[in-house]
């Protein structure tokens, strides 16, 4: 995911602080980045996923269960 620009990776950083799984120095922000994969890994982590389950990435049932609000735009702006 590394290089992937978004509204929606901020939108998904701003529910991950909510839910107290915020790994971000500064931020979250459009790009996605290693604080992002971290913030995720602690998500998926309170949700009892462990190992390779754990790794940071979405998963269609982590990112559903996250309740990311849709976004629009491109993130260039």
């Amino acid at each position: 995911m590394a290089g992937r620009r978004s509204p929606v990776i901020t939108a998904m950083g701003r529910r991950l602080v909510a839910e107290g799984c915020g790994r971000y120095d500064r931020g979250p922000g459009p790009d996605w980045t290693e604080a992002d994969r971290r913030s995720y890994a602690a998500w998926q982590r309170k949700l009892g996923y462990t190992g390779a389950d754990a790794d940071g990435i979405p998963g269609g049932t982590s990112w559903a269960k996250l309740r990311v609000p849709r976004v629009h735009g491109n993130g260039a702006g």
